[in-house]
């Protein structure tokens, strides 16, 4: 997804197609199809080739249909989604919003398939958050194919749901390409009646503070009823390898996400945060604002306490996944172990 009314579709094949297009329509409405312009793959080697078609404007809430078609009208693939760019009142916004998140699988992939799995079965998503760090290896193409993109289409979640993904240091791209995600930085977009900010942790650049601060200030976010921080690496972090954290100063790492965003953060009345990078759980509300760390979606765990910012009381060491419900005046969030069960959740209204 790459703002309130786009979304990215993103396939690869194995040889260049002539001719391709991505077409879409709203299902009640088959009769008005809108059509993309001729496609151009990104050529990566001669048996990978990357295509990349928006879907959108869209500026209704509704059920839609897209089709990826080659030459002659020949349907390659095709998939339907729910969209929700419009604000709250609509006749046709229905709640609850239903929203999965993930962050940091890396090269764990067993255990990767195993919450994608029990994801699915519990629900339907709207849509998909990922905080970074979906591949160990961010050159390696083996490794987005099996490690990330197997375990979210052969469970039926990357076909109907648009991601929404902030990166990681393990699949930051330093030529700002990206090939297989989003290859805006730090971007913004509107659920209903939520505002989500991503935010780009390897990139220390006044031009992300000045964007932000900005992006805080806008009627666009101010007038939202909740406001959502997605980034990788947490402002405020408590376990990592000791030896990486000090002697290697990992800890530095990031570290104007919490000296220059997190002000923002109290000043403009941020709800909630999300993180990933470290490889546990942990929930405390801080400045009236909530932070979270999910980054347990299959790398190895870490158990290394290196700093104590006395307000995460909730801290769980275990694989686990999301699941966000978009309500008119609340979100619940609840967390999820390997075996399905709840780890954590919570509720927050409407002005909390």
């Amino acid at each position: 997804m790459i703002d309130t009314q786009k979304i990215m579709a993103v396939w690869e094949t194995n040889c260049k197609l002539d001719n391709v297009n991505i077409q879409w329509y709203e299902k009640s409405n088959n009769n008005k199809i809108n059509r993309s312009n001729n496609l151009e793959p990104l050529e990566i080697d001669n048996s990978h080739y990357v295509y990349k078609g928006i879907i959108g404007p869209i500026t209704t809430n509704g059920h839609y249909e897209y089709e990826i078609i080659h030459s002659l009208d020949t349907k390659i693939i095709s998939s339907d989604f729910q969209f929700f760019p419009s604000v709250p009142g609509d006749s046709n916004l229905t709640y609850p919003i239903q929203i999965v998140g993930f962050a940091d699988n890396q090269y764990g992939l067993s255990v990767f398939n195993r919450l994608v799995q029990s994801a699915s079965q519990r629900t339907s998503p709207n849509f998909i958050i990922h905080a970074g760090d979906g591949v160990q290896e961010y050159n390696n193409l083996q490794q987005w194919q099996t490690d990330f993109y197997d375990p979210l289409t052969n469970y039926d979640l990357a076909q109907h749901a648009p991601i929404i993904y902030a990166h990681g240091n393990h699949d930051f791209d330093p030529r700002q390409l990206y090939v297989y995600t989003t290859d805006t930085p730090w971007y913004s977009l509107t659920i209903a009646n939520t505002r989500w900010i991503v935010l780009d942790s390897n990139i220390d650049d006044i031009d992300q503070d000045i964007w932000l601060s900005n992006e805080l200030s806008s009627p666009e976010t101010k007038n939202k009823d909740f406001k959502i921080v997605i980034v990788h690496i947490p402002p405020y972090m408590e376990f990592w390898d000791p030896i990486a954290w000090h002697e290697k100063k990992e800890k530095h790492w990031g570290e104007f996400v919490r000296t220059r965003f997190a002000p923002l953060f109290r000043e403009h009345g941020v709800d909630l945060v999300i993180s990933g990078h470290q490889h546990n759980y942990q929930r405390g509300q801080f400045n009236n604002t909530v932070y979270t760390i999910i980054g347990g979606a299959g790398g190895e765990l870490d158990f290394d306490r290196v700093e104590d910012w006395s307000f995460y009381n909730i801290v769980r060491q275990t694989h686990h996944y999301i699941l966000i419900e978009l309500w008119s005046d609340k979100i619940i969030w609840k967390a999820y172990n390997l075996e399905g069960s709840i780890i954590d959740s919570f509720e927050l209204g409407k002005g909390s």
